[in-house]
């Protein structure tokens, strides 16, 4: 879904806490969304997610009102707006559910947090001035505006660095591959297949890149980044 801007997001060792706890899934075969290879998913980057007040989750259909999960109409707008039926399901690891709960099967966890730079997005605009590759089609969970001089992909070139994110300790694991979904139109874009070949052809299909906390802690809006 779209995701949602936070000014402060407390992170753990497993990640952003309340990151990745649900999933939209077809209920005829259990597959969780997966907009980058299947056209039918393409949509869900326009129904939108937030955490509650309370800390809960609530899913918002276009042109229909704010839901919380589990609400009895939410798999009927889901299904009217994909035309097919789909529901949204919890991961087992996200603690919601029972023993009896249908959870969604995990298809994605390669690291806990994905960061990308400013100097990326300029980057790709550069060789690609035609597009807009806003930093929403790449999903990060933390975007560094890099307004120090550092040029083209430069967090390619942290793998394997300590990385410290205001006053957590991180490690900089790998790359992140990138995938369709950065192709695909959403609210305020447009579907630019030359996104992806620009990354394919500059950053062998890499932009960005994946972290691992090294401890429990607060991010904020505006906290310095130390390589």
């Amino acid at each position: 879904m779209a995701g949602e801007r936070l000014d402060h997001a407390e992170v753990s060792v497993d990640g952003v806490v309340g990151d990745r706890r649900f999933a939209l899934v077809e209920v005829a075969t259990g597959t969780v969304a997966h907009p980058e290879r299947d056209q039918r998913w393409h949509k869900a980057i326009f129904v939108k997610s937030r955490t509650a007040a309370a800390g809960g989750v609530e899913v918002q259909v276009p042109d229909q009102d704010w839901l919380a999960i589990g609400a009895p109409h939410l798999t009927s707008l889901l299904s009217a707006f994909f035309g097919f039926e789909v529901t949204v399901r919890p991961y087992e690891r996200s603690g919601y559910g029972t023993a009896e709960t249908e959870f969604a099967v995990n298809r994605y966890d390669v690291a806990p947090l994905h960061l990308l730079t400013s100097a990326s997005v300029e980057y790709l605009k550069s060789i690609h001035p035609d597009g807009d590759p806003d930093c929403r089609r790449f999903r990060p969970n933390i975007f560094v505006k890099s307004d120090i001089g550092i040029k083209g992909f430069a967090e390619l070139d942290w793998i394997g660095r300590p990385l410290r994110l205001g006053a957590v300790s991180n490690a900089v694991v790998a790359p992140t591959k990138r995938c369709g979904f950065t192709i695909i139109a959403q609210e305020g874009l447009e579907n630019d297949p030359e996104i992806l070949r620009n990354v394919i052809r500059y950053g062998n299909r890499n932009m960005g890149v994946y972290c691992r906390p090294a401890h429990r802690g607060i991010l904020r809006v505006g906290d310095p980044v130390l390589l």
